[in-house]
């Protein structure tokens, strides 16, 4: 972000000199389109030069050359400005002209950076999942959007004009429809996770102060308005701590990361414990074993959109254990305690 902030300044500072290209010009201008913050900075900047030169001789010159000559003079320690005595008519070389609004452009570009992060932004909710129930539901853009369990997700006004840009509470995997004129942001816990077109996870946790990013395709942006954060690609998981305020980025992803929204499971020498904690969530239930020990059990296993009966029955069959009903949507492990080496260190 800092070095598309950087090109954007010397875009400017060159067309307001006249040497942009009609190619640079042509970026520049799509780059206000996409917001009325960019035309604004945009609008600002050339303002501010109007009013400095407005009444002083312009001479045209080479941009790159002009802003080379002031690194040369500054390295030097031989750059020097003489203020006019007043009344007097002056002549501003152009090459500190080049100066002055590459300056200019840098402090407005962290000012209306902090502005556009800061603006508060207002929110229409658009789906809640309650309890025990997950909710498919699909954006004005097409884009698709599975919320977990108790959370809600909710569209900034104006949604799908220049960008697309939503506020997430809780957990929900995302389907971006791919636009690159109107990027897609998603807010959470003071989080920005920017895309284009791709999907990926998103969970944050508020309790452990954390804010969980896993992309599944393509790639994202994850940041703060503090912090120019971390890129994430394919099967790559990045964590934000609120509370020391850094980011982490990892492969290591739980293969289960997304089964709450197509009900697939992948299970590795998993323990029971952790087997039942993650169909117990999904499906909304309570599994539990009959001790502890057995709960230490592991199993190697998968499903793929099984029924919760087609479960419990399978893990009973490959573990040699018994299961009955402890009352609705709860079940109860029975057996044979496994081996040690069955068993997790």
């Amino acid at each position: 972000m800092q070095k598309e902030s950087k090109h954007i300044d010397h875009l400017i500072a060159r067309y307001i000199t006249g040497e942009a290209s009609d190619a640079e010009k042509q970026e520049l201008n799509q780059w206000m389109e996409q917001n009325e913050t960019n035309r604004k900075y945009f609008e600002g900047i050339c303002f501010a030069d109007q009013q400095a030169v407005a009444s002083h001789r312009i001479e045209k010159v080479n941009a790159d050359q002009a802003w080379q000559k002031v690194h040369l003079q500054m390295k030097a320690g031989q750059m020097t400005v003489v203020l006019p005595q007043k009344k007097a008519a002056t002549i501003l070389p152009l090459w500190i002209r080049i100066a002055a609004i590459v300056i200019l452009v840098s402090g407005l570009a962290i000012f209306f950076y902090n502005q556009r992060n800061n603006a508060p932004v207002k929110y229409n909710e658009v789906a809640t999942a309650t309890t025990d129930h997950i909710l498919n539901h699909t954006l004005t853009d097409s884009s698709m959007v599975t919320l977990n369990q108790h959370s809600q997700i909710a569209c900034a006004s104006g949604y799908g004009e220049k960008e697309r840009r939503v506020k997430l509470t809780g957990e929900a995997f995302f389907q971006v429809k791919h636009d690159t004129r109107k990027p897609f942001i998603v807010e959470i816990s003071g989080t920005f996770i920017k895309v284009t077109g791709t999907s990926f996870n998103i969970k944050g946790s508020d309790p452990d102060s954390l804010v969980e990013v896993y992309v599944k395709t393509g790639s994202v942006l994850f940041f703060t308005a503090e912090n120019e954060g971390i890129s994430l690609v394919a099967g790559e998981t990045g964590v934000f701590n609120k509370n020391r305020g850094t980011f982490i980025k990892t492969k290591e992803t739980d293969s289960n990361v997304t089964a709450y929204t197509n009900r697939v499971f992948v299970f590795y020498h998993t323990t029971l414990n952790e087997v039942f904690r993650q169909l117990n969530k999904v499906y909304g239930v309570t599994i539990v074993p009959a001790d502890a020990q057995l709960g230490l059990c592991t199993i190697t296993v998968s499903f793929n959109d099984d029924e919760i009966e087609t479960i419990l029955n399978i893990i009973a069959e490959t573990l040699n254990l018994t299961y009955h009903s402890a009352g609705q949507n709860r079940y109860t492990f029975d057996g044979q305690v496994c081996n040690a080496d069955e068993k997790n260190p």
